[in-house]
């Protein structure tokens, strides 16, 4: 069921709670399964009208969000559109989407797990060791999900999260703003990450 509908000046962010079985959200995106299903290779479609993940996102894109043209993805694996910007994100029970006419834009989504910490140091710079210990876990995830906006915001080459993705020192509240860099050899991209926490997901995004 459709959870929060954002729009924000030049972007609009669509929020699904999954709570249908693969049948019931399958059968909500009928009118639209051709459109869903356009450009993907025949072995995967069944596989994939069985996905609730992938078919949330496609209700989301074609029922809510009014596209017309199907969805393709570029040599990165990044979404595409003939009509809208298009970024996708999915994490457990929700899924979101992030599209606009006007701006570049990015989204990511994570459930908020203490499982995070076991890989921090994959992606955790040094200089991004700003948050006291009592709020490891969500510094954590608001950090790899900002990450995984920049790098599906940029999307054009290989990017090492830990080095080349660096985000600034902020104080967590519910939502808010931080500055983040993309940092590469032609020089350092700044973005501001937007971001909220909802039932023990947090949501980024991005757009310029």
């Amino acid at each position: 069921m459709i959870y929060r509908i954002i729009n924000h000046k030049d972007i609009s962010i669509y929020i699904w709670h999954i709570v249908e079985t693969a049948a019931e959200l399958s059968s909500l995106l009928s009118i639209n399964k051709e459109l869903a299903l356009a450009g993907i290779d025949e072995n995967l479609k069944l596989k994939l009208w069985h996905n609730t993940h992938f078919l949330s996102t496609r209700i989301l894109l074609f029922n809510y969000a009014g596209l017309q043209t199907p969805l393709l993805k570029n040599e990165y694996g990044k979404p595409s559109n003939s009509q809208k910007q298009v970024s996708i994100s999915h994490s457990n029970n929700y899924a979101a989407i992030i599209v606009s006419d006007k701006v570049h834009a990015a989204i990511d989504l994570e459930r908020i797990d203490d499982r995070i910490l076991r890989v921090q140091h994959k992606f955790i710079h040094e200089e991004e060791k700003f948050f006291p210990e009592t709020s490891n876990v969500i510094y954590t995830t608001l950090i790899w999900s900002a990450k995984e906006t920049l790098y599906k915001f940029y999307s054009a080459n290989e990017v090492i999260f830990k080095d080349e993705l660096r985000v600034h020192p902020f104080n967590f509240e519910d939502k808010g703003k931080f500055k983040a860099d993309i940092l590469k050899s032609a020089g350092i991209l700044s973005i501001d990450i937007q971001y909220f926490i909802f039932d023990n997901y947090v949501l980024t995004w991005c757009k310029q």
